[in-house]
């Protein structure tokens, strides 16, 4: 998870919480986003500003591996917000007593459960909660969800084990939902839920516990919120601009990191470290030298490094040769990379037949769809795709060699 700014810190957001807070009057969201436009910075100014009416409780799950941790984390935070004899040592350490459970410093701690007890932990926590608050809508604010959901997913395979646990917990929280008014969750993450939910469901799994849940897209900022952050960034790092300068090229930085707070950051940083005055030129090459640098602390890696995990499987050729499903995603890739117009479906159908002999039309559409949702393609009006980022599809072009000899 990247480095977060304070929640009094954060710029341009205030709009899209007044409507985040506002669909939370009647439904649980989800947070649909690219990873590093400052979802969780959303979640913790949400979560220290609190709209009247609601409490937010805020819970990082990225360092959580089981289904029981995920319990000792629930009931820590949600334990302030017990009934007023819940709340007192004694009636607390009775609650947990229930399920063999303990408090040591200040840290819920319970054993190995079995997924009913488990389940009942979760189930009883939220009824004692929503029951003693009246009218407050509680918000859970489920930070790195897939995540944990993942690698839950990933020990239970390790152990043979024959439960589901990750499921499971998607299946108790979204009966908490419906279970009572008053209480609300968000779901947010850098793993791609759908994508988890796939790998998790076999052909007998037919709940769906997310359809419940709208999604809200998280953009990046606004083209004038982000030369204020820059402004801000380049005037707190003291970075040496001629003062005629500074708008230009807050500007040039704000418009070539496509708004996203996460690049905006590292380029002043590094911008800082410089002796000399910055100009343009001095921008341009900071930036290209994140693109080229195998090393660079943005991490572009994880758009390549991904694509194995979240498109397994393999198509048939027209010769019944099996071809990865991730290889032709890349392909597709490369070949919107390497075009300036946005490009139809017949056009990408051809570029992939021509290359992999293939005769599954729909394959590659379905690959499109998704593409689109992780935040790889945008498709317009015509449903013709084009990078959704150009500051990916500069870095794509470079990593990938697709225009060697050129910025």
């Amino acid at each position: 998870m990247a480095q977060q700014v304070s929640p009094q810190d954060v710029i341009g957001r205030d709009r899209l919480i007044a409507r985040i807070w506002k669909r939370l009057e009647t439904k649980s969201i989800r947070f649909l986003a690219e990873r590093r436009v400052g979802k969780t910075s959303v979640l913790k100014k949400m979560a220290s500003e609190p709209r009247s009416g609601f409490q937010p409780i805020y819970l990082d799950l990225e360092k959580v591996h089981s289904a029981e941790r995920f319990v000792e984390v629930l009931l820590t935070a949600l334990k302030p917000l017990m009934s007023t004899v819940d709340k007192a040592a004694s009636g607390f350490i009775e609650f947990l007593r229930k399920f063999g459970g303990t408090e040591v410093g200040g840290m819920v701690k319970i054993p190995v459960l079995e997924k009913r007890r488990w389940q009942d932990a979760v189930e009883e926590t939220f009824r004692a909660i929503c029951e003693n608050n009246g009218d407050t809508r509680i918000v859970l604010m489920l930070d790195e969800l897939p995540y944990m959901l993942q690698a839950i997913a990933n020990q239970d395979r390790k152990a043979n084990a024959n439960d589901n646990f990750a499921l499971a917990i998607l299946d108790t929280l979204r009966a908490a939902r419906n279970e009572h008014a008053n209480l609300r969750m968000i779901f947010c993450g850098s793993v791609g839920l759908h994508h988890v939910l796939n790998s998790l469901r076999d052909k007998q799994y037919a709940s769906q516990p997310i359809n419940d849940m709208p999604g809200v897209e998280i953009h990046p900022l606004e083209l004038d919120d982000a030369i204020r952050l820059t402004k801000r960034l380049l005037e707190t790092e003291q970075v040496s601009i001629e003062s005629a300068n500074v708008a230009s090229i807050a500007n040039q930085i704000a418009s070539q990191t496509d708004c996203v707070p996460f690049y905006i950051e590292r380029v002043v940083s590094r911008l800082a470290e410089q002796d000399a005055v910055v100009v343009a030129a001095s921008v341009e090459h900071t930036i290209w030298r994140h693109l080229v640098d195998d090393n660079n602390d943005w991490e572009m890696n994880h758009f390549r490094q991904r694509l194995e995990i979240y498109y397994d499987g393999n198509s048939l050729d027209s010769n019944n040769q099996k071809v990865p499903r991730h290889t032709i995603a890349r392909r597709i890739l490369d070949h919107i990379a390497r075009e300036d117009a946005s490009q139809s479906i017949d056009e990408i159908w051809n570029a992939m037949k021509a290359k992999f002999v293939l005769d599954d039309r729909d394959g590659v559409i379905e690959l499109l769809s998704l593409l689109a949702q992780d935040h790889y393609l945008i498709a317009d009006n015509n449903k013709c795709y084009a990078f959704r980022f150009p500051l990916i599809r500069r870095w794509w072009i470079i990593a990938h060699g697709l225009n060697q000899g050129g910025k």
